[in-house]
């Protein structure tokens, strides 16, 4: 699934990826591809990204989740 990790500055991430896993509003997220359609507000926290046994943590002040298809997209306070 493609994921997207951008601020108003400036795309953070962009890449093909196998799970993220987001600070929710009401706790954890896990987001593996074919995920139902999503819209949530992100707590201040990491953002961790599997990709081919690889992770990755990308640190985000708060914001906004959406899962649509196959597509992640972030929109970050900051990072």
């Amino acid at each position: 699934m493609k994921l997207e990790i951008v601020t108003t500055e400036e795309t953070i991430f962009s890449d093909d990826v196998d799970i993220v896993i987001a600070p929710g509003a009401e706790g954890q997220l896990g987001i593996l591809p074919r995920h139902a359609s999503l819209l949530t507000a992100l707590n201040s926290g990491d953002i961790v990204v599997r990709k081919d046994g690889q992770e990755s943590v990308i640190k985000v002040d708060g914001g906004f989740l959406e899962v649509a298809g196959d597509h992640v997209r972030v929109l970050a306070n900051s990072n």
